[in-house]
């Protein structure tokens, strides 16, 4: 005999404060029909048996059929013999005006007090619907392109084994296995010099940022940060406390001398150092250097972020700056939401050894830990070769697409200048002329006619030239040539227009 689940109404409705007189069941009846209109019971849904109501509300029996027979009197709930009471297909003419549906779901708009972090996060607002690459959204992987048959069959395999590895608390700083299989991954591919133990799995880039800034600065500390650059970083490590200090870059990268000349007692420095954020160049010996160099003499952190130093596609790889680095001053961070798929939530901080067992400890503060049973997924995906191959295919198909691109926006010469383009997912491009063009204005209207473009503006003020001009910044890799090239058509016209 098939036993069903307890109703959604565990609350004692007898404690509950009501107007003078108000019997029970009227209570129990205002309670449902509530969740009717509000829709948190849909039309058609089953509702729990008498006997489950009368348990959950605290109640006889009967009190709760009179409530049920009031609804069913009032036409919200029907009664199908043999089956039980459900939700009514459509609700009464009078909950269905505007005017009633107000009255019964106004929510209370009184302003509240916010913290100043909170205030600090509203400039980065969540995201309220999901995100899917087209053209030309920056940074985000076509999901048709992962293999998925193969994530699945190991998914079945490790969700099968026996033992609670999976299945309990997990330790903070991540699986073994799957530290072990990031540290050989990021010592092979990106020169990084780390142990296992090093390595502490996190959710993403900004976690991996926000458990640096907890552990080596505090509050009211100054932090250097690109400009333009990564933004959710920069409020990560405003959220924490830290006043952000903007860094200009230029073609050579972070302009290190005017972080020391604004900020030279910063305890931090946020970098992207193999492919700038959004700009797309490199950081040259030179600043690297110069870079390492301030950071050791100040007692200072660099946080490396490589979020997609796996792709390349013109010259020798880039060593990481971890890899330079002698006295343990980088915070190396990579993420694996950008080169499987953003839902993913599995990236990794590697840590300098005397900071290990604080950032293990600021993880556990945060989440616990990273949810294992992805972990172990990732693992096996990793070790048994699956990473690597996917690597190598979307390398090549990137690759095509970039050079697709690069080719079609020569339409675009006269209006856009673009930037380097020989790594990543991404390009930037600037606008021409003496005057500047809204670049959220354009990339609103893009938007409109379905293609996702970025202003420039939006990674923070641009001192320098041509960048103060406005510009705008292009996904190539997940456009196909023929989106790509009917969504440079639209990116023309966008531009056309608020140039007028």
């Amino acid at each position: 005999m098939v036993k069903h689940a307890g109703s959604v109404f565990s609350v004692d409705v007898t404690g509950l404060q009501a107007q003078a007189g108000q019997p029970a069941y009227a209570r129990i009846c205002e309670r449902i029909r509530a969740a009717i209109v509000s829709g948190a019971l849909p039309p058609n849904a089953r509702l729990p048996s008498g006997r489950t109501l009368a348990q959950d509300f605290g109640v006889a029996r009967n009190t709760v059929d009179g409530a049920l027979d009031q609804l069913v009197a009032d036409g919200y709930i029907v009664r199908r013999r043999g089956a039980g009471s459900f939700v009514a297909a459509q609700l009464p003419e009078r909950d269905l005006m505007p005017s009633a549906r107000a009255a019964n779901t106004e929510p209370d708009t009184t302003p509240r007090r916010l913290s100043q972090r909170a205030q600090a996060l509203r400039a980065y607002p969540g995201h309220y619907a999901s995100a899917s690459a087209r053209a030309f959204t920056p940074s985000l992987p076509p999901i048709d392109l992962f293999p998925r048959e193969a994530w699945n069959r190991l998914l079945l395999r490790e969700a099968g084994k026996a033992g609670g590895d999976y299945w309990e608390y997990g330790a903070s700083n991540g699986l073994p296995a799957l530290r072990g299989a990031i540290a050989a991954h990021a010592s092979a591919m990106r020169a990084v010099r780390c142990s296992p133990e090093q390595v502490v799995v996190v959710t993403s880039t900004q976690q991996a940022v926000e458990l640096a800034g907890k552990v080596v600065a505090d509050p009211g500390d100054r932090a250097w940060c690109e400009t333009p650059g990564y933004q959710p970083v920069q409020h990560c490590l405003r959220a924490v406390g830290l006043q952000v200090v903007p860094v200009p870059v230029d073609e050579h990268g972070l302009d290190v001398a005017a972080g020391v000349a604004r900020a030279p007692d910063a305890r931090l420095a946020y970098v992207t150092p193999a492919h700038q954020y959004p700009l797309g160049c490199e950081m040259s010996l030179p600043r690297r250097e110069a870079l390492l160099a301030w950071a050791r003499q100040r007692d200072a952190y660099v946080i490396e972020d490589d979020y997609d130093g796996d792709y390349r596609y013109q010259g020798r790889p880039i060593a990481s700056l971890q890899g330079l680095d002698d006295t343990g001053r980088v915070i190396y961070v990579g993420s694996f939401n950008k080169i499987l798929f953003p839902g993913l939530r599995i990236a990794y901080a590697i840590v300098p050894e005397p900071l290990v067992a604080a950032f293990v400890d600021a993880k556990h503060s945060a989440d616990g830990h990273t949810a294992l049973l992805a972990q172990g997924v990732l693992a096996a995906f990793i070790h048994e070769g699956h990473l690597a191959r996917h690597l190598r295919k979307t390398r090549a198909i990137y690759d095509e697409r970039r050079l697709a691109f690069l080719e079609q926006a020569r339409a675009l010469d006269d209006v856009l200048e673009f930037g380097p383009a020989i790594a990543g997912m991404h390009v930037a491009a600037w606008f021409k002329g003496p005057t500047r063009i809204d670049d959220r204005a354009v990339a609103e209207a893009c938007a409109r006619d379905g293609v996702v473009v970025h202003p420039l503006s939006k990674y923070g003020d641009c001192e320098r030239p041509p960048y103060q001009h406005g510009g705008l910044v292009f996904g190539f890799a997940g456009a196909t040539p023929a989106r790509s090239r009917s969504g440079l058509q639209v990116v023309r016209r966008a531009i056309e227009t608020a140039g007028a």
